[in-house]
């Protein structure tokens, strides 16, 4: 109950009460709107695995990571993407695959995360994705640096059904903002904001929801209160500040990048011995990268650490084999359950959980 009161005030000291509960309700209209008794159903079975860590699930994910594609045109420092570090080959989803996806899901999915190690807005398809999956009823979600956006397409996006869009911004000045986000330009995403902002307005459209948020480095921390000030004058929704992972066994990276300010650095809970994090995402999300492989969660991206591929099968029958089996294992309160034959999965070599010795 501590670490529960703990993130709440975490968040709410970040984003602010009023952002908070503005997003909270926003995303509780949007559910309620997209919800059959078929989903409702299925998320209680995911939530009933979930609390009683049962190794096999007992409902299908209702929350999707879809990547459709792995590239991007900015070489942000700490992302693999960015780096030229990415472990699976570069390419997109192809449209087919896409809705193929989509339709095997629809009955269960309650939001789509249509974004992953790449920018969405670099598939020439990803209006079609974000229509086709409102009008399934999917709630659809873009995180973007809004460099490759083309302001002429603002009018497509409002009309899409895109419920949320997530832009960063991680500082006031073009120096701070490209320390981190390389190669990027402020003035083109400050502009491509207020083109959405002014669509909307022509449309007279709630959606898509702009939150702007801003990943705070050392090189941006004194800039936050001058970010916050662009942001409202862009006309975005909300504001949000959100901290920098990095590994702590990286001492380097953590001096270059971690800010000095505490409540703005997640390295102090990341390398915390005593951190008893939980995952719950092996028992009600999915991660699909652009070539159809499945992966545990959306922190990862080599090839060895699939689960299966749904181009190739059904995801129900991913669902329960037994690499999730293994994995949901070392969660679990039923610690005596592996299926045998198969190495160690990537979750049983997790830094998250709370066994992992650093």
């Amino acid at each position: 109950m501590a670490n529960k009161l703990k993130q709440l005030y975490s968040l709410i000291q970040t984003r602010g009460i009023r952002s908070t509960l503005t997003a909270f309700f926003y995303l509780l209209r949007q559910e309620l709107a997209c919800s059959t008794p078929k989903k409702l159903f299925n998320l209680l079975k995911c939530k009933i695995g979930w609390w009683l860590r049962l190794p096999r699930a007992l409902g299908l994910p209702y929350s999707y990571y879809i990547d459709p594609i792995n590239m991007c045109v900015l070489n942000c420092p700490l992302c693999p993407t960015g780096t030229g570090k990415m472990q699976r080959p570069r390419g997109r989803m192809k449209l087919e695959d896409f809705k193929a996806i989509v339709d095997e899901i629809a009955d269960v999915a309650y939001i789509i995360y249509l974004y992953n190690w790449g920018e969405s807005f670099l598939h020439p398809d990803i209006m079609e994705m974000i229509e086709y999956s409102s009008k399934k009823k999917i709630i659809v979600r873009i995180s973007t640096n809004l460099n490759a956006f083309k302001p002429e397409s603002a009018p497509q996006l409002i009309h899409s059904g895109l419920s949320q869009l997530v832009v960063s911004i991680d500082g006031a000045s073009q120096e701070t903002y490209a320390s981190y986000r390389v190669g990027g330009n402020l003035a083109r995403v400050t502009a491509n904001i207020q083109a959405i902002v002014n669509a909307k307005r022509a449309a007279g459209s709630t959606h898509p929801r702009i939150d702007v948020r801003m990943l705070v480095t050392r090189h941006s921390e004194h800039e936050i209160e001058q970010v916050r000030e662009l942001v409202k004058s862009l006309g975005a929704d909300t504001f949000s500040t959100g901290p920098i992972y990095i590994d702590p066994r990286r001492p380097k990276d953590v001096e270059q990048w971690v800010p000095v300010e505490s409540r703005v650095s997640a390295y102090e809970s990341a390398s915390d011995p005593q951190n008893t994090w939980k995952c719950a995402d092996l028992w009600q999300n999915c991660t699909i990268s652009w070539d159809g492989g499945v992966l545990p969660c959306c922190w990862l991206h080599n090839p060895k650490d699939d689960f299966g591929n749904v181009l190739e099968k059904p995801l129900s029958e991913i669902w329960n084999n037994a690499f999730y089996v293994n994995s949901r294992r070392v969660f679990s309160r039923i610690k005596n359950i592996r299926i045998t034959g198969i190495e160690k999965t990537v979750c049983e070599r997790c830094k998250g959980h709370p066994e992992y010795d650093y």
